[in-house]
């Protein structure tokens, strides 16, 4: 199904990424010692996907919006409170069927606080909090993405905060700045990404521009080859967090190609317009998977079979939901008039 009013470009990058997220997650969770290349990729996802989403929601908050267009508080408020069902959703999954943890008024506590983050729930509890952020805060964030000074002076504080940690058990704290004691994707240090999307959603890509990206990502491939391994990521290094800027930009500028010449089938970017569902949806999937498995997966092949798997059943599913809701939206308007 087309949807003519949204942005294909940021459609098909957010599709990009949500690809490489289900299939490192594939790597990460149900596969037995993944072979070389498989365990490369979901590295190569790692340093991608977390930036990759911060810059792509940047985008999409930065397009132009049409004129005397707003929307209620309720209609603001939906997507705060979807993010943490989201994040509840996923962290009591983690909990009770990887973690194995008997369900407790700590564990409650934990989860519900987010004063402690759970396995691959940790995407979702930052843009929880980035979306609550985004409804106090909007004018300033579009004022400080609009303006080139603003932009390069904020996101170098703010990727001067890699050097701020903490230990501490505090409700929503790992959301907010790098954690030693768990995994966490702190919003301060990323945040930059995001600041440079709201420049991107209205601004193209130059040539130019690749070059700084060319070479801080270049950079980071050579510390991974100097060193063994990638910069660290929790918590996070400066090198992380730069570390992909050729990458996202090559997404971008690939994708306004494509998008420019092509019209792209809506029901391929079914994973892009549905990213939160489809993070969602995949984890308890692998969770419930993880819970139950005798035979983990132990080739990179079938790895890629279940990935497309899980992408080909999802797609179809949302694809025949947004079919079925088709014609009450019609019923709907049409009463309206």
């Amino acid at each position: 199904m087309d949807h003519p009013d949204r942005a294909q470009d940021l459609d098909l990058l957010k599709t990009l990424l949500v690809v490489g997220m289900i299939g490192a997650h594939v790597i990460q969770l149900i596969t037995f010692r993944p072979k070389p290349e498989a365990a490369m990729f979901a590295e190569y996802a790692n340093l991608v996907s977390f930036s990759g989403f911060m810059f792509a929601f940047g985008i999409g908050l930065g397009l132009p919006k049409p004129q005397g267009r707003s929307r209620s508080w309720p209609q603001r408020l939906r997507p705060v409170l979807l993010l943490l069902l989201a994040v509840y959703v996923s962290s009591f999954a983690f909990a009770l069927l990887v973690d194995r943890k008997p369900f407790s008024l700590e564990l409650a506590l934990d989860v519900l606080t987010m004063r402690r983050l759970f396995g691959w729930s940790e995407f979702l509890a930052t843009f929880f909090v980035l979306a609550a952020v985004q409804l106090v805060a909007r004018p300033a964030l579009l004022a400080i993405g609009r303006n080139p000074w603003l932009l390069v002076g904020v996101s170098v504080l703010c990727l001067l905060t890699t050097y701020v940690t903490t230990d501490a058990i505090v409700p929503l704290l790992p959301t907010l700045v790098g954690h030693t004691g768990m995994a966490n994707f702190p919003l301060l240090p990323y945040l930059p990404w995001f600041l440079l999307g709201i420049w991107y959603g209205g601004k193209p890509v130059r040539l130019w521009h690749f070059l700084p990206a060319f070479a801080i990502t270049a950079y980071c491939f050579w510390f991974t080859m100097r060193t063994g391994g990638f910069p660290q990521r929790f918590p996070p290094t400066i090198l992380w967090i730069v570390g992909p800027a050729a990458i996202l930009l090559a997404y971008l500028a690939l994708s306004r190609w494509i998008a420019a010449r092509v019209r792209i089938p809506g029901m391929l970017l079914i994973p892009g317009r549905h990213v939160l569902n489809f993070l969602v949806l995949s984890n308890v999937a692998f969770f419930t998977t993880r819970f139950f498995l005798r035979q983990p997966l132990r080739n990179t092949l079938m790895d890629v079979v279940v990935t497309l798997g899980v992408l080909i059943v999802l797609t179809a599913g949302w694809y025949a939901w947004e079919l079925l809701r088709k014609p009450r939206r019609r019923t709907e308007a049409v009463a309206a008039v």
